[in-house]
C-alpha cells in the first residue's frame, strides 16, 4: 500500500513573489512565511516538489540554464534553513501557444511524480496562486489548494502558505 505523501508546490505567486518571468538569483524574493510553512509541511511528513510553468523560456525571454539555477539557490536556501531540500523540480519550458502536453492546468508533471516516486495520490496536494495550478492537481486526481492571490468557489483558498500548512495539522 502507498502510504507516501507530497506537496506539489508552484514556485512564483506561491513560495516566491512572482516578478513576471523571473531569470535572475538577484531578483528572488521569498514571502515571510514561506521557510516556516516548508519546515512545518515536512514535518507533517509531506515530500516537497516544484511544479512550474516557465513559459519565459518559450517566450525566448531567457534561457532554461536560468531556471535550472534559481532552483539551484531554492535549495541552497532550504540547506541553510536546515531543512530538506526539495525532492524534484518538474518545468513546462514551453509558451502557452505550443500546445504541450505539460503545461498547468495539465496533470502530466504531477502524475509523473507521483509514478516516479511511488506516492500515494490520496495524500497529495497541489498548492499555488493561480486557478491552472489547482486545475493541474485536479487533473493529475490529487486534492488542491490556492494561496495568496486567487480565491476560487472550486477549490479550499488560503490566505499563506503557512496557513495552508497549519490547517495539515488539524
Amino acid at each position: 500500500m502507498k502510504t507516501r505523501k507530497a506537496i506539489f508546490l508552484d514556485r512564483d505567486g506561491t513560495l516566491i513573489l512572482d516578478k513576471n518571468y523571473l531569470s535572475r538569483v538577484e531578483d528572488m524574493e521569498y514571502f515571510p512565511d514561506t521557510m516556516k510553512a516548508l519546515q512545518l509541511l515536512q514535518q507533517l511528513g509531506f515530500e516537497l516538489f516544484i511544479v512550474t510553468n516557465q513559459s519565459g523560456v518559450g517566450r525566448g525571454y531567457f534561457a532554461l540554464e536560468s531556471v535550472y539555477v534559481i532552483h539551484r539557490q531554492l535549495q541552497n536556501d532550504l540547506r541553510a534553513q536546515k531543512l530538506s531540500p526539495f525532492k524534484d523540480f518538474a518545468v513546462c519550458p514551453h509558451s502557452p501557444d505550443e500546445g504541450c502536453e505539460c503545461r498547468k492546468p495539465s496533470g502530466k508533471m504531477i502524475t509523473d511524480f507521483i509514478e516516479k516516486y511511488n506516492l500515494s495520490a490520496e495524500h497529495c496536494w497541489m498548492i499555488g496562486d493561480k486557478l491552472i495550478d489547482a486545475e493541474a492537481g485536479k487533473n493529475a486526481g490529487i486534492k488542491s489548494a490556492i494561496v495568496r492571490h486567487h480565491e476560487s468557489k472550486d477549490f479550499p483558498y488560503f490566505k499563506t502558505l503557512l496557513d495552508f500548512a497549519l490547517s495539515l495539522k488539524k
